[in-house]
């Protein structure tokens, strides 16, 4: 965003100068005084750069380009009492490299203008062996609201959260990480919390809005996590519920299993099931409708199994989405905070089988790690099949049950992504320092006529260059 309010810019540089005078370098712990706590204040953070480029044939003249640096820097102080205080801003600024371009398509990187800057956490945190809460801007990792970080500033949300131990405790304190139950180590843990606004991936300020709503009352998410063993198989069972006020409600489980088979080799696989619904009141502002049948009513039942040599991994995924007439696109379900983006098991880079359903999707994933473990490859590749298509682009609203305005949808579409992650761990050179590059490409056809007037080739790149500190 242009620096059109300079005491925002001063502000973020003011708390960060600030924070980091508290610094002595010391491990996150419990303090006896105000003293101690500043003293075992830690700083992290990352400066990078990154280039964007994007093509799709089905959009005439959609060519896009994009380079930004930015980076962030997250302090976090130590725990008086158990209370502790975090900060964190973030940035992201346009070289100008693509100056060619008219439509300034850094906007991927870099927000609607050419510089982003923003607080993205300020929290106040009380954090014991068996509970972690905090009330402010902050960062959580859910299913259906998490960060989704494919730019310099990831997702933020706004509002209260907590984990509680209910069996057992958590040796791995979050500290400056995202609250979520995936990290902690107890035996059974519950989350729940309550979002009132949040700062998108794009914009340098939070909003009572959400992808679909430009004002909401946001949402509250609560879920559980148990995870044991028994008899040499490891498993794990999650349950959430969201309520995405004035849209929609929502239920996800999965259960997850590992069972080694030999000394360098385990089997493991996970199911999963989504349910997404609300009644036609509740959803009356929706952007995708424009009936009088107002309604989501969306499900997706997926499921996962493969097998690891050591560090390398390769699994079967698959899921299905039923339809149900006259609701949202016939079945299809909508994701207000997030960008749908690795919770379903057949996600890819850009969309999944919940922006394309109904439908279903089959595919296969893995990881490989090569040169000493220092490069780190994951593809993926999945075939679509979905029952109403645009010919992958599933962004377009305001027509009946939120279909395409304009274009009649294909029945029996299929669509087919391959997506590729590549990492070099260059710590070596530098400690904290790696590339990464995330590519994916789409090729979506009409399944059920001979000519393929939908062809829609699709072709999108991340770069980076990273250094973590």
């Amino acid at each position: 965003m242009k620096l059109k309010n300079t005491k925002k810019v001063s502000g973020l540089s003011v708390a960060l100068l600030a924070a980091s005078t508290f610094l002595t370098g010391g491990a996150f712990a419990h303090a006896q005084s105000l003293q101690d706590a500043l003293r075992q204040t830690t700083v992290s953070g990352m400066v990078g750069a990154t280039d964007f480029a994007y093509a799709n044939a089905g959009h005439s003249g959609n060519f896009a380009n994009g380079f930004g640096v930015g980076g962030n820097i997250t302090v976090h102080t130590g725990a008086l009492d158990g209370f502790s205080v975090g900060v964190a801003g973030y940035t992201g600024q346009s070289l100008g490299l693509y100056t060619n371009n008219p439509a300034h398509d850094d906007t991927e990187l870099t927000g609607s203008h050419h510089s982003l800057q923003s607080i993205r956490e300020s929290y106040l945190q009380y954090e014991n062996p068996w509970l972690e809460v905090r009330g402010g801007r902050q960062f959580i990792n859910t299913p259906y609201a998490n960060q989704d970080w494919y730019t310099f500033s990831p997702r933020s949300f706004m509002g209260f959260a907590g984990v509680v131990n209910v069996i057992g405790t958590n040796s791995n304190y979050a500290d400056s990480a995202p609250l979520s139950l995936n990290t902690s180590t107890a035996e059974m843990s519950v989350f729940a919390a309550r979002i009132f606004g949040y700062n998108s991936r794009y914009s340098s300020s939070f909003t009572t809005g959400n992808r679909e709503l430009s004002r909401s009352n946001g949402f509250i998410v609560g879920g559980a996590r148990y995870q044991n063993s028994f008899g040499g198989v490891n498993y794990g069972l999650q349950g959430w519920y969201y309520d995405f006020y004035g849209l929609a409600q929502l239920v996800y489980g999965q259960a997850d299993f590992s069972a080694p088979v030999s000394a360098d080799s385990t089997v493991f696989g996970a199911v999963q099931g989504m349910g997404e619904g609300n009644s036609s009141t509740r959803s009356a502002n929706f952007i995708g409708f424009t009936t009088t049948t107002n309604n989501v009513n969306a499900h997706i039942y997926g499921a996962k199994l493969g097998m690891s040599f050591g560090k390398d991994n390769v699994a079967l995924i698959g899921d299905y989405s039923p339809i149900s007439y006259n609701s949202y696109r016939h079945g299809g379900g909508i994701h207000p905070y997030n960008d749908n983006s690795g919770t379903t098991f057949t996600d890819t880079m850009q969309t999944g089988i919940m922006d394309f359903g109904p439908g279903y999707a089959v595919g296969v994933t893995g990881n490989v790690f090569l040169l000493n473990d220092k490069l780190e490859i994951s593809p993926t590749y999945v075939e679509y099949e979905v029952d109403y298509g645009y010919g992958g682009n599933t962004f377009s609203y305001g027509g009946t049950y939120g279909f395409n305005e304009s274009t009649p949808a294909v029945h029996d579409e299929k669509i087919h992504v391959i997506d590729s992650n590549f990492n070099y761990d260059l710590s070596s050179v530098m400690k904290g320092l790696s590339v990464d590059w995330d590519t994916d490409a789409a090729f979506a056809e009409n399944g059920n006529l001979p000519s393929q007037h939908y062809n829609n080739p699709y072709f999108s790149s991340r770069a980076y260059v990273k250094y973590v500190f």
